[in-house]
């Protein structure tokens, strides 16, 4: 994993060749990142940072985006990406949150390119990530486009309420949780659906996870909130990888990104 700042990213060069009549080979400043379709567009550093730069002045802070590159299962460089910005802080179920505006995507078809917000717990340094928003109606719309086409003060206001719609969302699911009581066997049940059972590997997890729902920085044992910052501190500081091409630290990352509040909340709630 590679992470740079806005100007390091632009000093990186994307170069495409043909391989066939079928497939094209993407190197990233003379390193292979990934084999893809004859006619997948693959957008410079330039254009993925664009809205950042928008966004940077809207908010009216400093451009100053972080931009993470992961290698893919093979072991390859550059081949997915996450870029984010400050956005600000919130009152998450009772625990102070910072939110950052992110972008994920990949030259490989790995991950579809998405706007989205990435909310760490402070009280247990525990991440996640959000991707919907709520509409005026209260229901959930998709997400957010990835073609960025105008620069105009309308569009950017419009992404900006998104986002902040999007932290509106996940206060209110959030409380939701808080106030929903859970007993053992609510917990257990919930568990086994996360992490199945009847296996010696399962069951150590289901019996970590079960500790820190009560013991966990931050909780308490009572509700489904507590069962879910047990699931993230889990996923976050306590799981542990096979050795691979991959670090650990990296597969750590990916592991927070991967993590989405929408679905781990319909599980736990």
């Amino acid at each position: 994993m590679k992470t740079l700042n806005a100007q390091n990213a632009l000093e990186l060069e994307i170069v495409e060749t043909p391989l066939n009549v079928e497939f094209k080979q993407i190197d990233i400043n003379g390193e292979y990142a990934a084999t893809v379709g004859i006619n997948r567009s693959i957008p410079s550093f330039e254009n993925l940072l664009d809205p950042f730069v928008h966004l940077s002045n809207g908010l009216q802070v400093e451009f100053d985006p972080k931009i993470e590159l992961f290698r893919s299962k093979f072991g390859t460089e550059g081949a997915s990406y996450a870029m984010s910005m400050p956005l600000g802080k919130i009152d998450l179920g009772g625990r102070e949150t910072e939110t950052r505006i992110i972008r994920r995507g990949s030259f490989n078809s790995s991950a579809s390119d998405s706007f989205g917000i990435e909310m760490l717990v402070l009280v247990c340094s525990n991440g996640m990530m959000g991707w919907k928003a709520e509409s005026e109606s209260g229901r959930a719309k998709s997400r957010f486009s990835l073609h960025w086409e105008a620069n105009s003060s309308d569009k950017i206001q419009a992404m900006l309420e998104g986002f902040t719609s999007m932290q509106d969302r996940y206060v209110r699911l959030a409380n939701e949780l808080r106030e929903t009581k859970l007993s053992k066997y609510q917990v257990d049940a919930r568990l086994e659906k996360l992490f199945g059972k009847d296996s010696k590997q399962s069951n150590r997890v289901r019996e970590q996870v079960e500790t820190l729902f009560v013991s966990g920085k931050g909780n308490r044992g009572e509700n489904a909130w507590d069962l879910f910052n047990a699931v993230t501190e889990y996923q976050n500081h306590e799981r542990t990888y096979k050795v691979t091409s991959v670090t650990s630290d990296e597969n750590r990352r990916k592991g927070i990104l991967d993590i989405d509040f929408d679905q781990l909340a319909e599980i736990v709630g």
